[in-house]
Parts: structure tokens; C-alpha cells; sequence
């Protein structure tokens, strides 16, 4: 259950993601974000606070939200801090609550590897809800977090339905609009005109270019009430031309909430649950007790809920990573019985393979190192070092033995000549692999399960090649022939000293 997909780095980068309520102004969304940052900032871990107010960019794509802020958080170097990157986002938590925000969110988080995304979103855990619905989507992703609540390990649970914006919303009454000579096309570049306006020309100053735009002023359009006042002209001929019409005389102005954003997969509309991962806790350990959460809630009939966050990800990757394994045991296979001519000897190299597997529990049980990418990328660089380390060894018996030698005999003697190189190559690597596999330097942890895979399965495999190996090729090796002897005897004999 202890898996994770990638190790967590203590890289010192940390944010903090502020939601107010919707209709706050942003002269009052800076005012609290200068609140937070001021506390950042006179902590003696941070070197720089960067502040996103009015929204976030999110890859290429703007979104403007109000009610949104981010600040982002630069820590100094991880040895010049007594506390690790998690402990310092636990603590500034409590910090927050301390200041009382009313009205506002606060989500604190470690920022992930940079470049490295396993969902749309930032945060590990990431369950859609697909159906065609909205409100059943919000009203599900509110069910569902309320029960998410009880699994110990989350934090930062929320959904992306629960981002609400204020829209204007102009409701033309079409009858009264004819009866005016306006046509609903007439109203709506009129309204489009007056907010957004148009560009009516240009103004060169110098070798630069600049847009002249015409329409009403920002601070007159103020309340729906200032958008009913909108002069609009009727374009027909007749009675009606040239006569001022008001936008409120043929058209309601109101204003409705409605959804920040609509998010689609797989061409269908989601709503995305998302929840950050506790300081200490592995992403295995709570995928169980999603899955027993999702498969208790009763969901509208056409409505589903998937995975699409880390946990997909870590099945994937471990299905993946099993898969490359079998691909390089089977090639590793196919090599070695080209090159004897026989299975025999290439399956009795490959036992040794599964038990090199128990120095590798050995190390990360001793270690307490969840099961990750890099790991099973440690086991896949195993194996060949294993396989390599048996091919010496029973080479050289199939060698001594050719000469004549018996098999127990030829085991010992290749056990003889064969330690020196094995010891060698087995030291030299876990002494190189020794820094990596302590944590020596900032960001090691990204590398360091690979490094201890390597190191604790090499350690252990040495006594497989030495000890194990000899003893299967005992059991199972091919026989001793009295007259193979006989003639490698005559063979030898033969040749001129």
C-alpha cells in the first residue's frame, strides 16, 4: 500500500492559493494577499514571496478570477533551514488560520516537480465526475468531498465546481424589441459596443502602433442599472428611425451566477475533485480508502466518477514498469541461450534474479521508502548486474569443466578465481552508488530509491552469485560424462607443450 509515482523533493518551492468570496473587489483581494505575504516573508526559511492577484495562469491559458490569488513561495537552500520543506507548510497553516481572513480560503501545498504534471490540476489526488449536468456535478463533487473529509491523509479538498462568477446576463424581449424596430442583433452589438467597444482607428506614435478603442466609460457601467440606461437606435426606416430607445425598455439586465469554468475529458463535461496528500503520508495508503468511499456514494444514473490524477498515474506507471521488467528478463533469456545453445544454463543464471529481490525489501523495508518509478527503474538495472555477475561465475565452470574437470570441482574452483572479480565490481558499485543512496545534495530524494534499490540488492546478490548460483547449477547443470572427459583429456594431451 506504501506507493507513491514520483518521490517528494524538498526544493523549497511552496504556494499558497487564496479563494474569496465571489463579488470581491480586487483592491480588497490585495489587501489580504499583502496580509499573507507580509507573514511569508518574515519567516527566516523564505527568500522570495511572488504574488498572482485577479486569477492564475494555468500553461498558456489566462483565467481571470477577482476572487483568486496565489503566492508563491521560494525557501533558502534546504541546509540552511532546520525544517523541511512539508514541516514548514504544516506550520505557516496554522499561521494563517491565526489571521482570521473572513471570507477567504486559504490552500497551502508543496509545489511539485517543476515540468511534471500527472493531472490538470496541481494537487496529487484528482477524481472526475462525468455527466451532462451541471448542477448534478456540482451537487455530487459536494457529496464527495464531504466524505473525502473522513479519510485521514487529505487536505486542501475541494472541487472545481465550487469556483462560482457573476455574469451578466441580458434577456431581450424580442416582441417589444420588433415593436421598437430593434432586431436582437441590433441589441446585442449595441451592448457589445458600449461594454467592450470597438476599434475605430489607430494612433502611430513613432515606429509603435497603438488601437484606439470607443466605448462608454468603465466606471459609468457600475450596476445593471447603468447597462439599462444603453442608448440603442433602431435601424429600420420608418417611424421608429433615428428615435432613442433604452436598453431596459426592450431587454432585462440581471445578474446570475454561473460557473467559472467547464471543464471537459474525454469530450464529456467533469467536475474535478481534487485533495492535497498530508506530510507523511504515501499515495498507496489512501487510494483504498477513495476507492471504498467512491464505491459507497449512489451517483444519478449516467453519471461515473474515474480517476485521473497521481493514483492513475502510479497504476499505469507500475503496470509499465512490470512490463519492462519482463521485457529485459526475456530478452536477457533469449541473449544468453543464442549464445550457449541451451536454455539450461540461461534459466539456472535467471533463478538468482527473484532472490537478489529480497535485498531489495531488505533496504527499502529498513529504509521506509515507499515503492516509486525510480525503484522499479533500480530493480530493472538489477537484474543485469545480477545476470552479468552469474555469467561469470558459470562461464568459467563450463569452461574448467570442458577441460575435463568434475562439476563440483569445477564449482569450486571457479568459486576460487571468480570472487576477486565479483567482489570488485559489487564494491566498486555500491561505494559509487553509496552518496546517492544516503541523499548527499539537494533534490537526491528524486534519484535516491534507485540508488538504494542498486545498492542493498547488489550487497545482497553478491552472496546469490557466489552461494546460490553454484548451488543450482549443482542440482540442475548437466551431468558429468566420463567419455566428454576422456576426449578433453585426449585434447589436451594432444597439444605440444
Amino acid at each position: 500500500d506504501k506507493q507513491v509515482f514520483l518521490p517528494e523533493i524538498d526544493d523549497g518551492r511552496a504556494s499558497a492559493n487564496l479563494i474569496a468570496d465571489a463579488g470581491i473587489s480586487l483592491d480588497e483581494m490585495d489587501a489580504l494577499v499583502a496580509r499573507v505575504e507580509e507573514l511569508f516573508l518574515a519567516q527566516p526559511e523564505v527568500k522570495t514571496a511572488f504574488s498572482q492577484i485577479g486569477g492564475f495562469v494555468f500553461g498558456r491559458s489566462q483565467h481571470e478570477r477577482s476572487n483568486r490569488a496565489r503566492v508563491s513561495v521560494q525557501l533558502v537552500p534546504a541546509e540552511e533551514r532546520s525544517i523541511s520543506n512539508s514541516d514548514w507548510v504544516t506550520k505557516m497553516r496554522k499561521e494563517v488560520r491565526k489571521l482570521q481572513l473572513v471570507g477567504v480560503r486559504v490552500r497551502m501545498r508543496n509545489d511539485g516537480i517543476r515540468g511534471i504534471r500527472l493531472s490538470r490540476g496541481d494537487d496529487a489526488i484528482s477524481l472526475r465526475i462525468q455527466g451532462n449536468d451541471l448542477r448534478t456535478l456540482a451537487k455530487v463533487g459536494d457529496q464527495l468531498v464531504e466524505k473525502l473529509g473522513e479519510v485521514d491523509g487529505l487536505r486542501n479538498l475541494r472541487h472545481s465546481a465550487e469556483d462560482i462568477v457573476q455574469e451578466l446576463s441580458v434577456v431581450i424581449d424580442r416582441e417589444r424589441a420588433a415593436a421598437l424596430g430593434l432586431s436582437v442583433e441590433t441589441v446585442s452589438r449595441g451592448v457589445r459596443t458600449a461594454l467592450q467597444g470597438i476599434i475605430v482607428t489607430d494612433f502611430i506614435d513613432g515606429d509603435r502602433q497603438f488601437d484606439v478603442r470607443l466605448r462608454l466609460p468603465t466606471q459609468s457601467m457600475s450596476s445593471p442599472r447603468d447597462v439599462e440606461r444603453i442608448i440603442l437606435f433602431p435601424s429600420t426606416v420608418g417611424s421608429e428611425a433615428g428615435r432613442r430607445v433604452f436598453l431596459g425598455d426592450v431587454a432585462q439586465v440581471v445578474l446570475i451566477d454561473a460557473p467559472a469554468e467547464i471543464r471537459r475529458d474525454r469530450q464529456q463535461r467533469i467536475v474535478e475533485v481534487s485533495a492535497s496528500l498530508s506530510s507523511g503520508t504515501t499515495l498507496g495508503e489512501v487510494l483504498k480508502q477513495i476507492e471504498s468511499v467512491v464505491a459507497n456514494l449512489a451517483l444519478p444514473r449516467g453519471y461515473a466518477i474515474y480517476d485521473g490524477g497521481a493514483g492513475k498515474a502510479l497504476h499505469e506507471g507500475n503496470r509499465l514498469a512490470v512490463t519492462l521488467l519482463g521485457v529485459a528478463v526475456f530478452l536477457v533469456l533469449v541473449v544468453m541461450a543464442v549464445q550457449y545453445e541451451s536454455l539450461l544454463n540461461p534459466i539456472i543464471i535467471l533463478l538468482g534474479v527473484p532472490f537478489a529481490a529480497i535485498g531489495v525489501s531488505i533496504g527499502i523495508t529498513s529504509f521506509d521508502i515507499p515503492i516509486s518509478m525510480p525503484l522499479w527503474l533500480g530493480l530493472i538495472m538489477l537484474t543485469g548486474i545480477v545476470v552479468n555477475n552469474a555469467i561469470v561465475m558459470i562461464e568459467y565452470v563450463e569452461i574448467a569443466r570442458d577441460r575435463g574437470m568434475p562439476k563440483r570441482e569445477a564449482l569450486v574452483e571457479a568459486g576460487r578465481l571468480r570472487l576477486r572479480p565479483i567482489l570488485m565490481t559489487t564494491f566498486t558499485t555500491v561505494v559509487g552508488m553509496s552518496p546517492l543512496a544516503i541523499g548527499v545534495g539537494e533534490g537526491a530524494e528524486m534519484l535516491q530509491p534507485l540508488a538504494i534499490t542498486v545498492v542493498c540488492g547488489l550487497t545482497f546478490s553478491m552472496l546469490v552469485s557466489l552461494l546460490l548460483i553454484p548451488s543450482i547449477y549443482l542440482l540442475l547443470g548437466r551431468r558429468d560424462s566420463t567419455a566428454h572427459g576422456l576426449v578433453a583429456a585426449n585434447a589436451d594431451a594432444s597439444v605440444p607443450s
